[in-house]
């Protein structure tokens, strides 16, 4: 998403439609799903490009929008990993993950969505797996690239977990299964990029 014609003030928080870049928009949720309705030209959406000081994001030479992502590969011993299906865009499968905080440390950040996601908790488990940019992962704020940063950690079963809001139908999935299956784009490059890492340890 190029935001250059936006001119965003860094410091402020701001809304605006995918569609006319207007506004006001308006959250609501339709079918159990999140969408956006745009006061300015009536359009709805499943995502608003969302300004947002408390995050880390940055707008390229290009003008292209970057956010900051730190995300967690909950292993078990059968080597299955933890998805579930988000119910916010994008819709599909994934794993616990969200935006790095403005000044905030990526493990830091990991730990957090773990906890406030799956109400998993890391401790110093958590292993660095990898940090890449994902040019082509779109958010429901506006973003389509992220910069990834991969975190594994390794539980000693497989069981029951509970999703907050944002997700529904948590499972364990191998990662050819989950390669068979709909994942978000992000989830897929993680999981070709860094098959060795996510299986090894």
């Amino acid at each position: 998403m190029n935001i250059e014609t936006l001119r965003p003030a860094p410091d402020t928080y701001a809304e605006y439609c995918v569609l006319c870049r207007g506004g006001p928009v308006t959250w609501t949720t339709a079918g159990g799903r999140r969408e956006v309705r745009c006061g300015n030209c009536g359009g709805r959406s499943a995502r608003a490009i969302v300004i947002d000081p408390g995050i880390s994001w940055w707008s390229a030479e290009d003008g292209e929008y970057w956010h900051e992502t730190a995300a967690v590969f909950v292993r078990d011993p059968a080597d299955r990993f933890l998805l579930f299906q988000r119910v916010a865009f994008p819709y599909a499968l994934t794993v616990p993950a969200g935006h790095v905080d403005r000044d905030e440390d990526p493990a830091d950040a990991a730990a957090r969505e773990l906890r406030e996601e799956v109400g998993l908790t890391a401790g110093d488990r958590l292993r660095f797996v990898a940090t890449f940019p994902i040019p082509g992962d779109s958010c429901r704020r506006g973003s389509d690239a992220h910069v990834w940063h991969v975190y594994l950690l390794t539980v000693p079963d497989g069981g029951r977990v509970t999703v907050n809001e944002e997700g529904e139908a948590p499972r364990w999935l191998t990662l050819d299964e989950a390669l068979a299956a709909d994942l978000t784009h992000a989830v897929r490059q993680v999981v070709t990029t860094c098959t060795e890492q996510l299986l090894d340890g």
